[in-house]
């Protein structure tokens, strides 16, 4: 048995619009309290653990689809839940796993044994310490190893200076007369008197009947982390044997390959890229890579997994097809 951190500096090639929550239409970003060597507070953003791990669950779930041949089998319910959400307690009336079971199980499917989960009314136990990506900035570099200091050469700003607040506008299509035409004559006109309505309750300041008459055209704001701004995480793996290194791999790998989180990912936003890293090498990442290749020459990384998930690919299969989670 071994324990594996790695560490990595991660680059928000795109802005990261994490929300904590909204205050009418304003979208806050996720932040959390982080003490400054004077003793006072600082609210710093981050990427929550919670996401990072579910990031590595769905590439490691992906990963292990793909070597087994059923990204187009189909998968029912409860096993959907399982391999991308880690499954459910079912309560008393759920069949429970035997412990034969459970061993066959972790055996068959490396990453649910070091993700965990629950599987027919057994909670599994996860092998995987996950950490918040955290901004580097002058809030935090106290509290960040020393090799991220001296990557950084100490040219940071406060955490402030990441923070950026945006405004866009849903557009209302009733509004473009172009559009208009497109509907069905007694829509059109149930629009256009709409707009009557509310350019006259607009004129005769009748509030009550300019809240009924307005379009759905509404402004919105969100706060984002800028582009380029620098996150730190770590994560820190317990493991068993040759496959759980291999499989720990696979899944950092394919979720670095490409890690997007947060919200508005449609428009721009969620990528963050591994610029800097402890404890493995980045050299790949210059290049396209293929699904299970991390570090290394000549795919090293993902080799043991791909073969194992193949050779094991029919008890897959059956075990997924009849799973309770």
């Amino acid at each position: 048995m071994k324990q594996q951190r790695f560490e990595f500096i991660l680059e928000a090639r795109q802005p990261i619009a994490h929300a904590q929550e909204n205050f009418g239409n304003v979208s806050v970003i996720m932040r959390q309290k982080v003490r400054q060597s004077d003793g006072r507070w600082a609210a710093v953003p981050i990427v929550t653990g919670d996401t990072m791990r579910h990031g590595l669950r769905e590439a490691g779930t992906y990963c292990l689809l793909e070597c087994a041949d059923m990204l187009n089998d189909g998968l029912t319910e409860q096993a959907l839940r399982l391999l991308f959400a880690g499954g459910m307690v079912t309560g008393s009336s759920g069949s429970t796993i035997k412990l034969d079971e459970f061993r066959e199980l972790e055996r068959i499917i490396p990453p649910l044994g070091l993700l965990g989960g629950c599987v027919q009314n057994r909670i599994v136990p996860g092998r995987l310490q996950v950490d918040p990506a955290l901004l580097v900035c002058e809030e935090t570099i106290h509290l960040l190893p020393d090799w991220v200091r001296d990557w950084t050469n100490g040219n940071l700003d406060g955490c402030r200076g990441h923070v950026e607040e945006v405004q866009r506008v849903r557009m209302d299509p009733a509004l473009d007369p172009s559009k208009r035409m497109l509907m069905l004559p007694e829509d059109r006109q149930n629009v256009e008197n709409r707009m009557l309505s509310s350019e006259f309750a607009s004129e005769s300041g009748d509030r009550v009947a300019a809240s009924k008459s307005k379009s759905t055209m509404m402004p919105f704001r969100y706060e984002r982390v800028a582009q380029g701004s620098l996150f730190f995480w770590s994560v820190t793996a317990t493991l068993y044997t040759p496959l759980d290194e291999d499989t720990f791999l696979v899944m950092v790998g394919a979720f670095l390959r490409n890690a997007r989180v947060g919200g508005k990912r449609g428009t721009g936003h969620g990528l963050l890229y591994p610029v800097a890293a402890k404890n493995v090498s980045l050299a790949n990442f210059s290049e396209r890579m293929e699904t299970l290749e991390l570090a290394g020459p000549n795919q090293s990384a993902g080799s043991l997994f791909q073969s194992h998930i193949r050779e094991n690919a029919s008890k897959i299969r059956n075990f997924l097809g009849s799973v309770v989670a």
